[in-house]
C-alpha cells in the first residue's frame, strides 16, 4: 500500500509540474494546479501517517495532518467545474464561505490532536483512540456529505452547461466537457467507496488501527493515477476548446431596432424554407449567431422562436435536418461508394460519435441498420 500511495504522490506532483509549465494558463488551469498540489500534499501526509505507524512514529508532527485536507476536495473540484462552465470566471469573496467547514475542522483537530504533546499524540494515534471522540463520526459524515454533495452539484453544473450550449451550437463534441463528466463520476465512485468504508467502520469497527487510513488513501492514489492517464490521453492536459460566443447572452448579430417586425408564423415559414432550399445545416461550423445573421434577426430572437414556438433547441433542430439529409443521400445511387461516415460528413456532421448518437436518438436504430434496411 505504501508503494501505491507514493506512486499517487509522484503522479500528482508530475501533473502539477505539467500545468505549471503550461503557457497562457487560464483561471481553470490555475485552479486545477491547486487541486493536484492539494492531492499531492494530502497523499504525501497520508504516506507519512502509514510510515509513522510502521516505524515507531518518527514524524509525530504529521499525525492526522492529512485529515483536514480531505474536506477541501469537494469545494476545489467544484471551483474547477465552475470555472469550466462559466465564461469569464472570477474568484469572488463570497466563495470563501466554501472553506468554512475546513476551518472548523482544522480548529477541532488542533484542539484535539495538534496542540498535544508528542507522547500524547503518539498514544492516541497508535491505538486509534480518536475514533472514540464524539466529534469523529460527526465529521466523517459531514465530510462524506460535503464531498459527495459537491460532486453531485458539479454534475448538475455540467448538465446545465450542456443544455445551454445546445441552444447555441449544432456541434458540441469539443466543448461539451464530456471528459470532465467522466472524471467526476470516477471521483464520485471512489469517494463514495472510501466514505462508505469509514461509516461502516464507525458502526462495526472491523478494521485494525491504521489500516482504514491506508486503504482509503490507496484508493485515492489509484484515482490520481486514473486522472493522470486520462489527462495524458486528452493530448493537451485537461483542455477544452475555447467558446467564442457569450453563453450568458445571445449574440446580437444586428441592432435590436432592425429586427424583423413580421408575424412569428411568417418568420417560422421563412426559416423552414431557408432550411429546405439553402441548407445552411451542411456547414459543420454552423451556430445560432450565423444562422440568425442569415435570417436578419438576432440570435436571441431565433433562440426564442426555436425553444418556445418549435419546442426544440438549436442543436436538435439543426441535427434533425442533417439526419434527414443523410437518409436522402443513402438512397442516392451516386453515393453508394461512400462510407456511412463520409455521407454523414457531407450532411454537416463533423464527428462520428455525435452522428451515431444523434441518428440513434432520432430513428431508434444505428446508421448501419438503417442503410441495410
Amino acid at each position: 500500500m505504501e508503494f501505491i500511495i507514493l506512486l499517487g504522490v509522484f503522479e500528482a506532483l508530475f501533473l502539477t509540474g505539467l500545468l505549471l509549465c503550461k503557457k497562457n494558463k487560464s483561471v481553470s488551469d490555475k485552479v486545477l494546479t491547486m487541486i493536484f498540489l492539494l492531492y499531492a500534499l494530502n497523499i504525501f501526509f497520508s504516506y507519512l501517517e502509514v510510515y509513522n505507524r510502521t516505524h515507531n512514529f518518527p514524524y509525530h508532527f504529521f499525525i492526522n495532518a492529512s485529515v483536514p485536507l480531505l474536506i477541501l476536495h469537494g469545494p476545489m473540484l467544484w471551483f474547477y467545474i465552475k470555472s469550466q462552465t462559466s465564461q469569464n470566471f472570477r474568484i469572488k469573496p463570497l466563495y470563501l464561505f466554501h472553506f468554512i467547514p475546513f476551518l472548523i475542522f482544522f480548529i477541532d483537530q488542533y484542539i484535539e490532536i495538534y496542540s498535544l504533546t508528542s507522547k500524547e499524540k503518539i498514544f492516541i494515534a497508535s491505538g486509534d483512540l480518536y475514533r472514540s471522540y464524539i466529534t469523529y463520526p460527526i465529521f466523517v459524515i459531514l465530510m462524506a456529505v460535503s464531498s459527495i454533495g459537491y460532486f453531485i452539484w458539479s454534475l448538475i453544473l455540467l448538465k446545465n452547461y450542456r443544455l445551454k450550449i445546445k441552444t447555441f451550437f449544432s456541434q458540441i463534441e469539443n466543448i461539451d466537457l464530456n471528459w470532465l463528466r467522466t472524471l467526476l463520476i470516477a471521483a464520485l465512485i471512489c469517494y463514495s467507496i472510501n466514505y462508505g468504508i469509514f461509516i461502516a467502520d464507525i458502526i462495526h469497527q472491523f478494521t485494525p488501527p491504521g489500516l482504514l487510513h491506508a486503504i482509503s488513501f490507496s484508493i485515492g492514489s489509484v484515482y490520481i493515477l486514473f486522472l493522470g492517464f486520462y489527462g495524458h490521453k486528452q493530448g493537451n492536459l485537461f483542455c477544452s476548446a475555447k467558446i467564442n460566443l457569450d453563453l450568458n447572452k445571445a449574440i446580437e448579430t444586428v441592432p435590436i431596432q432592425n429586427r424583423l417586425k413580421e408575424d412569428e408564423e411568417i418568420f417560422i415559414k421563412n426559416l423552414l424554407e431557408i432550411m429546405k432550399t439553402q441548407k445552411p445545416f451542411l456547414n459543420p461550423d454552423l451556430n445560432i449567431a450565423r444562422l440568425a445573421d442569415q435570417l436578419s434577426v438576432t440570435a436571441e430572437y431565433l433562440s426564442v422562436i426555436l425553444n418556445n414556438k418549435l419546442n426544440v433547441n438549436f442543436f436538435d433542430f439543426i441535427n434533425q435536418y442533417r439526419v434527414n439529409e443523410f437518409k436522402l443521400k443513402c438512397k442516392d445511387n451516386n453515393n453508394k461508394n461512400l462510407t456511412l461516415l463520409g455521407i454523414a460528413y457531407d450532411c454537416g456532421f463533423n464527428s462520428k460519435a455525435t452522428f451515431n448518437r444523434v441518428f440513434k436518438k432520432s430513428t431508434g436504430i444505428t446508421p448501419g441498420e438503417y442503410k441495410n434496411k
